[in-house]
């Protein structure tokens, strides 16, 4: 599943595109999404210009005129991609056109969606009512940091993945900040000193900044919608290297691979003591 570094790669590529463009036309191909897409879905959104587009946690957010918003999420599969002529491939469910390009949604899996909201209920809805704060957040301090880990009976790992603590950093990006933060994965929350919440922090955005430079991490079929793939995969320095040395310790230790709340977590259990 996408996570905070590849959405905000997708942000950057729809701004890039289709920021102050008017929508002259929706085609529903497949409205069976993650959730139906409404039936006026296209009346709701049609000769609207697109006047600005963010990102909260792992949703795009499309404001547009006429006091309409487009809530976006991608799922575990769905992209979105860019033509001039539309040649429809397998799991195309969306086509939104342009004056002189059409944006394409495809998703396999279908786990992706896309709603509409008046623009005033968007931060109330279901989807973003209790999402925690945004990583690259000055907010996200030491002070906060230290009241919400000590106040959580999670483990660390568990703790960082919890959307209602922070946003966006899923599976991948938990386990490589962990590794930079030196601070094993089982341990528990509130157990983590205040100089280890200091190196935390940085690690978190360290490594979230890093990713969205490199356009995000492609471990299977990710890419933006210019077509591109994610370069940090070259950059992993735990998620997915179970049994290969550390980089750090080079051949005496391997990286070991358990489980936590049924994901599969990385480590090194020489420089992240336990």
């Amino acid at each position: 599943m996408p996570e905070l570094p590849e959405v905000e790669t997708v942000r950057i590529a729809l701004k890039k595109e289709i920021l102050n463009e008017k929508i002259l036309s929706v085609q529903i191909l497949n409205k069976n999404l993650r959730y139906p897409i409404e039936c006026n879905f296209s009346n709701k959104v049609v000769n609207q210009r697109i006047k600005k587009i963010t990102r909260r946690g792992k949703y795009l957010i499309l404001f547009l005129t006429k006091n309409i918003t487009i809530l976006l999420h991608l799922g575990m599969t769905g992209y979105f991609r860019f033509s001039s002529n539309v040649k429809l491939i397998k799991h195309d469910h969306v086509i939104f056109s342009f004056k002189e390009k059409k944006m394409i949604y495809n998703d396999v899996r279908k786990f992706g969606f896309i709603k509409v909201y008046k623009s005033e209920n968007i931060n109330h809805s279901k989807h973003l009512a209790k999402l925690g704060l945004e990583p690259l957040d000055k907010e996200l301090n030491k002070n906060y940091l230290s009241k919400s880990i000590k106040s959580s009976k999670q483990s660390i790992k568990a703790y960082l993945m919890n959307f209602k603590n922070i946003v966006g950093i899923g599976n991948i990006y938990s386990s490589e900040i962990l590794f930079d933060s030196a601070i094993h994965p089982c341990r528990l929350s509130s157990a983590i000193s205040n100089q280890e919440i200091e190196r935390l922090i940085i690690s978190i955005k360290k490594i979230l900044r890093k990713a969205i430079k490199l356009g995000g991490t492609s471990i299977k079929d990710y890419k933006d919608p210019m077509g591109k793939i994610g370069y940090f995969k070259n950059q992993l320095k735990v998620y997915a290297r179970d049994n290969k040395p550390c980089v750090n310790c080079k051949k005496n230790v391997t990286i070991k691979k358990i489980i936590i709340q049924g994901r599969s977590t990385f480590f090194c259990e020489k420089c992240q003591k336990f």
